[in-house]
């Protein structure tokens, strides 16, 4: 099954993943074999300064727009800088780009449950069926009270015009776009792949936050929530009446967990921080329900993950055990950047995830 994948002859040297977030680009690239194991051999993170200081500054927003000048600038450097070398990429959609839902279908070959997806998903989607492209994944099968089986398949679509801008961007930048993806499938491949059990996968970006559950590499279960990192720092810019820059600083080096005068900072996010989880707890429901299935732990990724206290503060609300994401038992890295791995990992999940797409 490949997503959104376009037909190229593509002559693919190291792998090649870009997660293009609202607002912070982070690529990497993986050296290596199934075989041999994967190695990190080149990484970047970009952050696009210009969203802090003004609404209309993020890469892309919720309403599906993206711009592309700026992106195509921010590749041309990141390829320069950091001198990547492969010529093909696997880039991310953010969960706010497609759409995504959960349905029954009877149990099938894979050929008769993409006729099946393709005749029913007129039902589902929200935009004219001739407007998006389409693809799905099977998830799992459960038996009704009666015994009958169904197979559960989770249908994405993303509007062509989407599919068409990403492919333009990269093309502009020099580079061949392999496929697309949504970011949760990303993170469900690198963060569950050792998993057993489903885990609930937050990954707090800078305009929305993107919710998953996954287990054994594959997402299970998608939902998204309105309320990001960004507008914690926006809560600090109102409430201390600072600067949106000086706001970010101190949300970065806010602890959850201070006791004190530091407990004001940490008391002007929880609000925003809870709402969050709200919708993960939604999210959760929404899964056990349809899987008849527990979520026993949570993974948080994206580079707000690394804020001191979030994951104690996480697991105390939601009743779970919380953790910071870790792509790096699953992929070697150089000795040199041992120190920093643990903070790397949130923010290059994403990115992980998607260069391991076509391994």
């Amino acid at each position: 099954m490949s997503f959104f994948s376009k037909i190229k002859n593509i002559t693919r040297g190291d792998l090649f993943g870009v997660d293009i977030g609202t607002t912070a680009i982070k690529a990497v690239e993986l050296a290596g074999s199934k075989e041999k194991g994967f190695m990190l051999s080149n990484y970047a993170i970009m952050e696009a300064s210009g969203s802090l200081e003004r609404s209309n500054g993020a890469l892309q927003s919720s309403n599906l727009k993206l711009l592309d000048t700026d992106i195509v600038s921010y590749l041309l450097m990141l390829r320069q800088k950091a001198g990547f070398k492969s010529k093909s990429a696997v880039a991310s959609l953010p969960a706010f780009s497609g759409f995504s839902t959960l349905i029954d279908l009877p149990v099938g070959s894979d050929r008769e449950i993409g006729q099946a997806v393709q005749f029913q998903a007129k039902n589902y989607i929200p935009l004219p069926i001739t407007t998006v492209t389409l693809d799905w994944l099977k998830v799992g099968e459960k038996v009704d009270t009666g015994g009958k089986r169904t197979q559960q398949v989770l249908l994405i679509s993303i509007p062509n015009e989407t599919v068409s801008l990403y492919d333009d961007i990269f093309s502009r930048a020099g580079f061949n776009l392999d496929s697309l993806e949504l970011e949760q499938i990303s993170n469900a491949r690198i963060l569950s792949l050792a998993s057993k059990t489903a885990k609930l996968i937050i990954d707090i970006g800078g305009r929305s936050t993107s919710l998953g559950v996954a287990k054994e590499g594959n997402l299970k279960f998608a939902a998204q929530a309105d309320f990001s990192s960004g507008s914690i720092t926006q809560a600090f810019a109102q409430a201390l009446n600072i600067s949106p820059r000086r706001a970010e600083d101190l949300k970065r080096n806010t602890n959850l967990a201070s006791v004190g005068g530091e407990t004001e900072l940490s008391t002007i996010m929880l609000p925003i921080l809870d709402a969050i989880l709200s919708e993960a707890k939604r999210a959760q429901a929404g899964f056990e329900k349809a899987y008849n299935e527990k979520v026993d732990g949570i993974i948080l990724t994206g580079s707000t993950a690394n804020m001191k206290g979030l994951p104690e503060y996480v697991a105390q609300q939601l009743n779970l055990p919380a953790g910071k994401a870790h792509p790096f038992p699953n992929i070697g890295y150089p000795p040199e950047i041992e120190a920093a791995v643990d903070d790397l990992g949130p923010s290059l999940s994403t990115s992980i995830g998607l260069a391991l797409k076509n391994a």
